[in-house]
C-alpha cells in the first residue's frame, strides 16, 4: 500500500518541480528585450544590405536626405508596402527619398536570388535600387524589428536620425505621425 502513496508523492513532487521551472522559463522569457521600432531621436544602427540589382550598400547611404523607410519581415506584407509608398505622394514633398526594406526570415533551400526575384515581379524597377532584400532577417535584427504582417514605418531626417516611426498600415492613425515629421522635410541641396 506504500508504494503507491510514495510513487504518487514523487509523480506529485515532480509535476511541482516542473511548473516551478515553467513560471521559471515564463518570467525569464517576460524579462527579455521586446522588439521595436527605433526611438525617436535615435540613428539608425549601422548595416549593410544588397539591392534587388545585386548591388551593395550601406545604411548610412541615407544620411544627406530625408527619408521615407518602409520595412516589411514577412513575406506577404508586399501590398502594405505598396499602400505606404501610393500614399506617400499625397502626403510628403517629392524632394523627401523613398527607400524599402524586405528583411525576411525563410527556410535554408531558399536562395536570397529567389527572394530578389520574387521582389522585383511585385517593385517597379526605378524602385530596385532602393529596395533592399535579405533573406536571413539580418536587416530587421539589426534594426530591432520582429517578423510581422504589418510594415515598420521610419521618417528619417536628413542626418539618418528617426523623426518618427509607426508599426502599422497606412490607413492606421498612427500615420499621421509619418506624413507630420516629412511634410516639411525637403532633400538639402
Amino acid at each position: 500500500m506504500r508504494r503507491p502513496l510514495e510513487h504518487g508523492r514523487s509523480r506529485r513532487t515532480w509535476s511541482a518541480r516542473a511548473l516551478c521551472s515553467l513560471c521559471g522559463l515564463v518570467v525569464l522569457l517576460l524579462a527579455l528585450p521586446v522588439t521595436a521600432l527605433p526611438e525617436t531621436g535615435e540613428s539608425v544602427p549601422p548595416f549593410s544590405a544588397k539591392d534587388l540589382l545585386g548591388q551593395p550598400h550601406e545604411s548610412r547611404e541615407w544620411q544627406g536626405q530625408p527619408t521615407l523607410l518602409v520595412v516589411i519581415t514577412e513575406q506577404h506584407g508586399g501590398d502594405e508596402m505598396r499602400r505606404w509608398f501610393d500614399t506617400a505622394a499625397q502626403h510628403i514633398p517629392d524632394e523627401v527619398h523613398r527607400a524599402s526594406i524586405i528583411s525576411l526570415s525563410l527556410p535554408f533551400y531558399v536562395s536570397t536570388g529567389m527572394v530578389r526575384g520574387r521582389a522585383k515581379e511585385q517593385v517597379p524597377p526605378q524602385f530596385w535600387h532602393d529596395t533592399w532584400a535579405d533573406k536571413d532577417a539580418k536587416m530587421a535584427h539589426v534594426l530591432g524589428l520582429a517578423t510581422s504582417r504589418q510594415p515598420y514605418v521610419l521618417a528619417l531626417d536628413e542626418h539618418g536620425q528617426v523623426l518618427a516611426s509607426v508599426h502599422g498600415t497606412v490607413d492606421s492613425p498612427e500615420a499621421r505621425l509619418i506624413w507630420e515629421a516629412l511634410a516639411g522635410q525637403q532633400r538639402p541641396r
